[in-house]
Order: structure tokens, then C-alpha cells, then sequence
């Protein structure tokens, strides 16, 4: 029988992602035996690399959630439950979409008025906010009635609480110890950029589908009050999707031995080492568990995540993973051979990435996307699976959100008609 494991740690005395042992005690069954909940003067904390460890009840952000058991032999189900209840919300919409902007007003002013959450937003979003309010406000200098002009009543309630919500500054606000919940409204890069936003503990997230693909974003924004309520109320489910944590160093000297600052990233689809604008192929040694693997001869690798095997990796051929399966993907770019086939490793590995010393030309590197940099024989990436999961909330389950998501989504094993069944002879 599988059993689930969760690695859930962080350094002593933060608040955010260690072990809850005062407020819970909820207990999870395994073959039918109760395991009683981490006490306060017994807080876990792993070794380097830690062990998967079952998770009774952990932060995630400001709040904590306990896992409740389920009857499935397969699968533990997280369930939501608040030891206090939600005060905090960060809201993060898509960059740069207007047709996005009037369901931040609505939900923002639900979440302000029937709720009495206190609202943060982005930094960027909030001069867009600024900007609007100054233009209306120039509109009405000699009308005290905004719907005088014509504004709708959105809008005007809109303007009426705008100095209500607060605003938070990437690198200099820690979010951790403010946010009970996230509310995305936009496409899986928003989730992926939520994502970024906490390199440590994360927040249950609330994903509503206003980008193109929506595989990571099960909700619909019209059923917002219905899915807050619930959220609020801990009567979700979530999944828990793996993160890498990415270390990126470089050998000043040369030399195996490591004296630069390390660059260190979460991330949730995939970090991608390519040749990028060079015309050679890319020629990268993997080890794994300091043990030497293969070089991939081709234009570069993926090293993914369960949740990333659906983005880049499914061009490449990999197997599609569901997210709660414990794994590491590794599967090569256009590789210069007709038997290098992706594979998967236990979730547990510490995977190793660097330049063969024959390499004709550098390489670049990416993190879901981002911090893209050039990757040279003086670079070495070491990748394994975080501590800090992504905790997204479910609209009906885990599988089952992912199978609708494979086929309404990635229209899996779709076809146009179904099989005529034989007619029976008289």
C-alpha cells in the first residue's frame, strides 16, 4: 500500500512552515492505526536531505491546516481546516489584461464588504488602481455623484473602498506571515508566478480561469462567492503539487569546489538547461545522489516536476504524471540519439546538472520560465524536491480536477466519433 509522505520543515522559530503541535490535534489513520499529532515540545526538524515525513497539521503562510484522513487505500486527502479563522487575502491578477480588471473589482469588493477580509495586492496593481481612481476623480471635481456620469455601480463602490486595500512590495514585505489565502485570477502562468512570489511557506491558493489554458485553474470566476465561502468555511479539499528547489553555483576557480553565493529558486513546472542561441549541441552530465547517470548530447534537458510534466516535458515525450505521485522528471531536448527515452526518479533524489568539460559552447538555464542566465562549465545546478509544496485548493478532487483537466484541456485521447458496435445477424 502507497503511503503518502510530505517533507514540511523550515528553520526553528519561523513562523509560517514549522510543525503546529499546540493547536492540533488531529490525528490520521494508516492501516487502521492512529498516530497521534506532533506535541509542541516534540517539533520535528529533518536532517539535510530530510525523509518524506507525514504532515498532521503545518503552516502554510500565516495560517495552519490540519490533514484530515480519508477512505481511500491509494491516497491521503487533504482537507482545509483552519485552527483560526482567515483574516488576510493577497489577490493576484493577470499582468496586463484589462478584460481582468472588472472581476478584480468585484471580488475585491466582496471580499471587503461580505467578508471583512483585509485585501493586499501587488504593488504594480495598486498604481493601476491609483491611476484609475485620479482619473475618475478628475471626471466628478464639480459633481459630488458619481453616477451622475454614468459610472456603473461597480465602480463606484469600487472607488469607495480603494483606500481600504493594502498593498505589499516584492523583496522588502514578507508575505508569509501575512497572507491566509490567495485569490489568482488569470491562466497557469499566474499560478506559476503566484508560485514565485514564496520561496519558503505558501498559502492555500484559489485559482479562477481568466487566461487561455486553465489546466492548473479549475474554478470558473462566476462561482467565486460559492468557492470563497467554502474556502472560508475549511470545506475544500487541496492538492499539494511539488516544487524543486533549484541551487544554482558557480566555481570561481574552476576548481569542484563551490565559493560563489549560491542563486537558490522554487520551482513548480520545470528548470531547463538549453543551448539557446548557439548552433552546437548541448552536452550536460546528470548525477544523481552524487552518482554519474548519463551526458544528454542534444539541445538540453528538462528536470520537472509531477505538475510540469503536462507544460515543456509533454513536447519532449515524457509521461504525463498526476501531481501526487512522488517524482522527479527527467527528459531530454531533441537528444542526438534514437534510445534516450525521459525517465522518472524517486522524489527523494538530489539531482546534479553541469557541462561536460568537452562542451564546444555555454548553455542557458531557465526557472519556470524565469531568471533565465547563461549556463557555463564554472555553473552547477543542484535539484530536488522542496520542502514547500504548492497547496492549490480542488474543486471536486484531485483526480478528478486532473483528468478534466487532461481531457477538456489537452483534449486527451480525444476523437471525433466512438467505435459502431456490430449489428447482430438475424
Amino acid at each position: 500500500e502507497y503511503k503518502s509522505y510530505l517533507r514540511m520543515a523550515s528553520d526553528e522559530g519561523e513562523e509560517g512552515s514549522v510543525y503546529e503541535g499546540e493547536e492540533s490535534n488531529v490525528s490520521s489513520s494508516n492501516n487502521g492505526v492512529e498516530e497521534e499529532a506532533p506535541s509542541s515540545s516534540n517539533q520535528l526538524k529533518p536532517t539535510v536531505p530530510p525523509p518524506f515525513r507525514k504532515m498532521e497539521s503545518t503552516f502554510f503562510g500565516r495560517n495552519s491546516i490540519s490533514v484530515e484522513p480519508c477512505d481511500s487505500k491509494i491516497q491521503k486527502q487533504y482537507h482545509l481546516s483552519w485552527t483560526r479563522a482567515p483574516t488576510n487575502c493577497l489577490i493576484i491578477k493577470k499582468y496586463h489584461d484589462p478584460g481582468v480588471l472588472k472581476k478584480f473589482k468585484m471580488i475585491c469588493i466582496w471580499l471587503i464588504t461580505n467578508q471583512t477580509l483585509d485585501v493586499y495586492v501587488e504593488g504594480s496593481d495598486f498604481e493601476e488602481l491609483q491611476n484609475i481612481k485620479a482619473s475618475d476623480m478628475s471626471r466628478t471635481s464639480s459633481c459630488d455623484d458619481l453616477k451622475s456620469l454614468g459610472a456603473k455601480n461597480i465602480d463606484v463602490e469600487f472607488l469607495n473602498l480603494i483606500d481600504n486595500i493594502k498593498v505589499w512590495t516584492y523583496g522588502k514585505d514578507k508575505l508569509s506571515n501575512k497572507i491566509d489565502f490567495i485569490v489568482c485570477l488569470g491562466g497557469d502562468g499566474t499560478l506559476l508566478y503566484a508560485s514565485s512570489l514564496f520561496q519558503r511557506s505558501v498559502p492555500p491558493i484559489i485559482a479562477f480561469n481568466l487566461g487561455s489554458l486553465g489546466f492548473l485553474t479549475p474554478f470558473e470566476f462566476k462561482e467565486f462567492p460559492t468557492v470563497l465561502r467554502k474556502a472560508l468555511k475549511g470545506t475544500l479539499g487541496f492538492t499539494l503539487r511539488n516544487r524543486l528547489d533549484c541551487t544554482l553555483w558557480l566555481r570561481t576557480d574552476g576548481s569542484e569546489d563551490v565559493e560563489s553565493i549560491p542563486q537558490s529558486y522554487q520551482v513548480l513546472n520545470e528548470v531547463i538547461i538549453d543551448r539557446g542561441i548557439h548552433s552546437g549541441v548541448c552536452m550536460v552530465d546528470i548525477y544523481c545522489d552524487e552518482v554519474f547517470v548519463t551526458t544528454v548530447i542534444g539541445d538540453g534537458v528538462i528536470v520537472a516536476t509531477p505538475t510540469g510534466s503536462t507544460a515543456y516535458a509533454a513536447a519532449t515525450g515524457a509521461s504525463v504524471v498526476a501531481p501526487a505521485v512522488p517524482c522527479v522528471i527527467i527528459a531530454p531536448i531533441c537528444p542526438h540519439s534514437l534510445s534516450f527515452r525521459p525517465i522518472m526518479v524517486p522524489a527523494n533524489c538530489v539531482l546534479k546538472c553541469k557541462l561536460n568539460p568537452d562542451a564546444r559552447s555555454k548553455a542557458c538555464i531557465s526557472f519556470d520560465g524565469r531568471h533565465r542566465q547563461d549556463f557555463t562549465k564554472l555553473h552547477v545546478v543542484e535539484v530536488c524536491t522542496s520542502e514547500y509544496p504548492l497547496p492549490c485548493i480542488d474543486k471536486e478532487s484531485s483526480m478528478q480536477d486532473w483528468f478534466n483537466g487532461l481531457r477538456n484541456c489537452l483534449m486527451w485521447n480525444g476523437r471525433s466519433t466512438t467505435q459502431k458496435p456490430l449489428k447482430e445477424k438475424k
